[in-house]
């Protein structure tokens, strides 16, 4: 692949002319539409995706059929998970949507771990990384253990409204985001509305009370 496609990623300047030759020329590239799996569950990584336009929704389907989503993968970033995987030999139970159209540089097994080994700027930028989606999880745990389903609603839409206070969202795709079923969202929506927290539109939801 062309080497400008690389400079969106913060390791690459740092990296030797070696380590940009075998990382430019063992990627694989990947055109992915938009609502496209693209790893399926208890499949074993076969690489990990560097995300170079577009972005990534990483995850997982319980027993029951439940979904929630684990995290997203932007433009200049690379699947974590994959690459845990890849490092420890190890399958998880995940899958992976393209929420755009995106283009992919999925990176060999081989080449990951070589990386890893020999290449100072790739490691730490891994590392580093980890290190945050790690902490994101902590918090997103003590929110399911100590947050009511209300409060972590309001917080979601807190975080996700525009300035007029207006998220667009469904039930549905709310219930996946906070790993909650569908009809408990909409029996706490309701319930919400009715106290004038917030107002429910088709396709959309607008926050009648902000925190500053």
């Amino acid at each position: 692949m062309d080497r400008s496609v690389f400079d969106r990623f913060p390791f690459y300047a740092d990296m030797n002319e070696e380590d940009k030759k075998l990382l430019r020329e063992t990627v694989i590239r990947k055109d992915i539409p938009e609502g496209q799996i693209m790893i399926g569950d208890n499949n074993r990584c076969n690489g990990i995706p560097m995300v170079m336009k577009g972005r990534l929704r990483l995850f997982r389907i319980s027993e029951k059929g439940r979904e929630m989503t684990i995290y997203r993968i932007r433009e200049g970033e690379l699947c974590l998970l994959a690459g845990v995987c890849v490092m420890g030999n190890t399958e998880y139970d995940y899958s992976i949507e393209a929420e755009k159209d995106s283009v992919l540089a999925n990176i060999p097994t081989d080449t990951f771990r070589e990386l890893i080994y020999r290449c100072d700027a790739f490691r730490t930028y891994v590392f580093n990384a980890l290190a945050e989606k790690l902490i994101l999880s902590i918090e997103t745990i003590e929110m399911l253990i100590f947050n009511s389903i209300e409060e972590r609603i309001m917080a979601y839409l807190q975080r996700h409204a525009n300035a007029d206070g207006t998220v667009k969202t469904t039930h549905e795709k709310l219930a996946v985001e906070l790993g909650s079923s569908r009809e408990v969202i909409t029996r706490q929506l309701k319930s919400m509305s009715e106290r004038g927290l917030l107002e429910l539109r088709r396709g959309k939801i607008i926050v009648k009370i902000r925190c500053e």
